[in-house]
C-alpha cells in the first residue's frame, strides 16, 4: 500500500491535521516525521510488530536499539525511574532540544543492556504528533550506513515504501543530527556523536555557575567596567580565557536601574581597551526581576543603586552588597583620566573584597 501523506505547517502546525495523521497511523504502521534535525522514522513504542518493521526499514543489527521520542518529560514515566540529577540538568537545559540523552542500563525497566536513548525533539509537529500516538521509538529516515535526510522527499525516497504515513513540514531547521552522549554517573558523560549542542555547552549545564551581577545607574559605564574587569580577574586567578568562565561555573552580567540599551560611553570603552580589555559589543539592560532572580550575587556601585533594588526587590537583599564602603563615584561627563581613576578603583575593591570570595563560595 503506499505512504499516506500528510502536508503539515511546520511553523503553525493545525492540530486537526496532526490529529488526522495520528489516527491514520495504525499500531503496527511506521510513520516518517519531522524534527528540527532530521526526518525521522518511528514505531509506537509498544507495538512489537512495528519494531520489528522499523528494524527491518532500517536494515538494523538485533543489537542496536532505537531512541525513545517523547512529547514531554511526564512521558518518561512509563519507561524509567526519576531520573537524576545530571539526568534533570540536562533535560532542563536543553529539552525540547537536539540532544538525546542515553540513561545507563539499569535504571529503567525495557532499556536492556546497552541502556535507554531518549530525545525530546523541539519541532511542534513532532511533539503534537507524538502527544497524540503516545511514544516513539524512532531512528533518522535511511536506510543504515545512509546519510540522514533533512527533506521530506528524500525520506520517502529512502525509506518511504516500509512506512504507511508519512508527514511533510518542509526541509529540517538544523539539518544534522542530534547531540548523542551517554551518561556515566555523578556528572560524568561520554559524547557519543557531535551536533549542535556542544561538549562545552553540556559540560557548562553540568557546573554549578555562580552568577554576579554589577548594577548602576545606566549600565553604560561603571557596572560594565566592572564586568569587564570581574572576568578578567577571575579568568587570571582560574588561568582560563574570558570566554570559557562559564564552562569553569562563573557568569558575570551587569545592568542599570534606568537603561535603555545604548552602547557604553566611549570613555569607558577607551579605558577598557588601555587595559587590554574590550566592551565595544556592550549595550545596556534595564535591571530586571528576572536577572535578580538568578543572580547569587548582586554588587551595586552605589548607595543608590543599593536603595533602589531594595525598594523594587526586598526579598533580594540578602544577595546585594555595596562594591566598597563609600561605593563607587559616577563618572559620566568626565575626562578620560576620571574613568582611569574610577576603574583602577572597581579593580582594587574587587581584587581586595571579591574575587577570592567569588570563586570560593
Amino acid at each position: 500500500m503506499p505512504i499516506q501523506i500528510f502536508p503539515i505547517d511546520g511553523q503553525q502546525p493545525a492540530a486537526d491535521a496532526i490529529q488526522q495523521a495520528a489516527a491514520a497511523l495504525k499500531p503496527d504502521g511506521l510513520v516518517i516525521f519531522p524534527t528540527e534535525t532530521v526526518y525521522g522514522i518511528g514505531a509506537m513504542a509498544r507495538s512489537e510488530t512495528a519494531v520489528a518493521r522499523l528494524r527491518i526499514a532500517k536494515k538494523r543489527d538485533p543489537q542496536q536499539p532505537f531512541t525513545l521520542h517523547i512529547s514531554d518529560q511526564a512521558q518518561l514515566a512509563d519507561w524509567m525511574a526519576q531520573p537524576g540529577e545530571t539526568a534533570m540538568r540536562l533535560m532542563d537545559a536543553f529539552w525540547p532540544g537536539p540532544l538525546t540523552i542515553i540513561f545507563p542500563a539499569g535504571e529503567q525497566g525495557p532499556a536492556g543492556e546497552h541502556g535507554l536513548g531518549v530525545r525530546l525533539p523541539s519541532h511542534p509537529v513532532a511533539r503534537e504528533l507524538i502527544r497524540n500516538t503516545g511514544p516513539l521509538l524512532a531512528s533518522s529516515a535511511n536506510r543504515t550506513g545512509e546519510d540522514p535526510p533533512t527533506t521530506f522527499p528524500a525520506a520517502v525516497a529512502a525509506v518511504g515504501s516500509d512506512a504507511a504515513i508519512g508527514i511533510d513540514s518542509g526541509p529540517s531547521s538544523q539539518g544534522e543530527s542530534s547531540t548523542v552522549l551517554r551518561l556515566l554517573g555523578g556528572t560524568g558523560f561520554e559524547l557519543l556523536r557531535s551536533g549542535p549542542i556542544t561538549s562545552e555547552q553540556i559540560k557548562s549545564a553540568l557546573t554549578d555557575t555562580r552568577k554576579v551581577l554589577f548594577v548602576c545607574t545606566g549600565n553604560t559605564c561603571r557596572s560594565p567596567m566592572a564586568e569587564a574587569i570581574c572576568k578578567n580577574l577571575l579568568a587570571s586567578k582560574l588561568e582560563c580565557s574570558i570566554e570559557s568562565l562559564e564552562a569553569h561555573g562563573f557568569q558575570v552580567e551587569s545592568a542599570g536601574i534606568a537603561s535603555g540599551g545604548g552602547a557604553a560611553t566611549e570613555p569607558a570603552r577607551q579605558m577598557m581597551a588601555s587595559m587590554g580589555l574590550s566592551i565595544d559589543q556592550h549595550r545596556s539592560q534595564q535591571l530586571s526581576a528576572k536577572a535578580v532572580e538568578q543572580a547569587d550575587l548582586i554588587i551595586a556601585l552605589a548607595h543608590s543603586h543599593k536603595e533602589v533594588i531594595r525598594s523594587h526587590f526586598p526579598e533580594a537583599m540578602d544577595r546585594v552588597h555595596l562594591i566598597h564602603e563609600t561605593g563607587i563615584s559616577d563618572p559620566i561627563g568626565g575626562s578620560l583620566e576620571v574613568y582611569r581613576r574610577c576603574a583602577e578603583e572597581i579593580e582594587q575593591a574587587l581584587k581586595s573584597h571579591w574575587i577570592e570570595g567569588i570563586i570560593s563560595k
